[in-house]
């Protein structure tokens, strides 16, 4: 039984060693010549176990600079491809663990960015006026199917917020907290403080991307008049001086 043992440890070894020395170019041309991936890599370097790539180009999203990675050998007796990763999108820093199994499933953890504000407004393609500040982005987990809702658990700190549309809007230090809901669907949670309004709701989308919006936004002593007018134009002011706003409907609306 030890003989047995020692045996397939030393088959698992010496794969395992093999498999770390192969260069990682040589893998990526193989696999971009024979396998229909949706990612083009430049300057790739260093070997499948270790390495990394000066650009990433995937169609429709911004260049990814500066990709390292190091893979967990471990994973692939799993039939899963696990990385610990580095890279940059805009000069905007991002770390994680990236995994894709056997069947096509994709899932992170421990995302860790921070973005300014104003390249996530283009990340993102927010046309909701100019946004100030910075967040920093905390994804615990995600786990994304084919045709299916993402499970996301994540959460956003958006410090010195603003958003400017006529006037700007100073918004403290927002924090959104992401999670799937018991109805199946994806909520976000938004509370601020030391802001001219502060917030207080909930958000949620399903998997048809039918989502709902209830809000409730005070407006704080040091609020301007045109804020206050602001408001009124898409909010309903309630009888304690705050404003609710309510929306349903479908993320098809604007393209999404």
């Amino acid at each position: 039984m030890k003989k047995r043992y020692y045996i397939l440890i030393a088959i698992l070894s010496y794969l395992f060693f093999t498999l770390a020395n192969i260069p990682a170019a040589k893998v990526v041309t193989l696999l971009e010549s024979n396998v229909s991936i949706p990612a083009k890599f430049y300057g790739v370097y260093g070997s499948l176990w270790n390495g990394g790539a000066e650009k990433v180009l995937i169609q429709g999203q911004p260049p990814v600079d500066q990709l390292q990675w190091s893979l967990n050998p471990a994973s692939l007796l799993l039939a899963t491809l696990n990385a610990d990763i580095k890279a940059s999108i805009k000069e905007q820093n991002i770390i994680g663990n990236l995994s894709l199994s056997a069947t096509g499933t994709f899932s992170a953890s421990d995302i860790r960015a921070r973005i300014d504000a104003g390249v996530m407004q283009e990340l993102a393609q927010m046309p909701i006026g100019e946004l100030g500040g910075v967040f920093n982005i905390n994804i615990e987990s995600m786990q994304l199917d084919a045709d299916k809702l993402p499970i996301i658990n994540a959460d956003i700190n958006w410090k010195n917020a603003t958003l400017t549309l006529v006037e700007s809007v100073d918004l403290g230090h927002v924090n959104i907290l992401i999670k799937p809901d018991d109805d199946d669907k994806l909520a976000a949670t938004i509370t601020n403080k030391q802001g001219q309004l502060t917030l207080d709701g909930k958000t949620s989308v399903d998997n048809k991307k039918s989502y709902s919006v209830d809000l409730r936004i005070t407006p704080e002593k040091n609020a301007t008049d045109n804020i206050r007018q602001s408001l009124a134009m898409f909010s309903r002011r309630q009888t304690d001086g705050s404003y609710l706003l309510k929306r349903n409907g479908n993320l098809n609306e604007f393209g999404l």
